[in-house]
């Protein structure tokens, strides 16, 4: 873990939808980049009136000694985002040649086993924040991606042209704008059979979903996802995004942001 300034280098809006923009950013890093997994996260500080860093997941690492993050931005024109939009949208105002603080990288990623070869990516809407890097990854060591995208409508998935080249990619929308017509979850039981591991990223209900199929899926195939909760201080000493689990209260920060599906108490989980 480290606290640096890095550089902008680009930070753009990437898609608006349902009152909230969605922006892109790249940052160099000054001196040598730490090791990061796929699911960790940094502490991003922001200014104006918001005193809090904010946790956001790595979504990159287009060349070497950069990092790459995607992050929301409620529409506050809509009412939206008057309490907790502050510091993201300061984020989005930050241009080319900037400095960014930030501290990391911080808490448990995703792990791929040696020997798995097929992994199956799910990506419930703007989820696919952390799942691009662990694409990236994957693919640098020669594994086999599925990744099964959902969204509302077409208009709401992320560019397949930004994904890692030899990614197989599956879309699922709820009006049948593109791909089936259907949710992602629907589109599990096709694809789960050749996987040797499974990654998910997305909202709480979706989480949900998937831990009632869990066993009809596949009893002894690990499913990690990634859990998206506020943060104060983003290493343990809050305790603000403390969670039920089997094995306790844990923090999200630290023993997550990723854990296995079947070790939440999702009937207890608030976000």
């Amino acid at each position: 873990m480290k606290q640096v300034n890095a550089k902008v280098i680009a930070n753009a809006e990437l898609l608006h939808i349902q009152g909230a923009k969605y922006f892109l950013m790249d940052i160099r890093w000054p001196g040598d980049i730490p090791a990061c997994r796929p699911g960790q996260f940094f502490m991003l500080q922001c200014g104006g009136d918001a005193m809090l860093r904010r946790p956001v997941s790595i979504h990159g690492a287009a060349q070497p000694g950069t990092l790459q993050f995607l992050y929301s931005v409620p529409d506050i024109d809509k009412g939206l985002g008057k309490a907790g939009g502050k510091g993201t949208h300061w984020l989005s105002g930050l241009a080319k040649g900037d400095d960014l603080n930030l501290i990391g990288p911080l808490g448990n990623g995703f792990s791929i086993d040696g020997p798995s070869k097929h992994l199956l990516v799910i990506a419930g809407g703007i989820g696919i924040a952390p799942l691009k890097y662990l694409a990236e990854y994957a693919v640098a060591d020669a594994k086999d991606i599925t990744l099964l995208m959902g969204a509302r409508t077409a208009a709401a998935l992320y560019p397949r042209k930004m994904l890692p080249h030899g990614v197989k990619t599956i879309i699922a929308t709820d009006d049948g704008s593109q791909g089936t017509e259907s949710s992602v979850i629907d589109l599990v039981p096709q694809y789960i059979g050749q996987a040797d591991q499974v990654f998910a990223c997305g909202p709480v209900a979706m989480y949900q979903a998937m831990a009632d199929k869990t066993p009809d899926w596949a009893a002894h195939k690990p499913v990690q996802v990634s859990l998206e909760v506020r943060m104060g201080c983003g290493f343990g000493v809050c305790y603000g995004c403390s969670i039920k689990t089997k094995q306790g209260m844990q923090l999200v920060c630290k023993e997550g942001p990723v854990f296995n599906i079947k070790d939440i108490i999702w009937q207890e989980v608030r976000i």
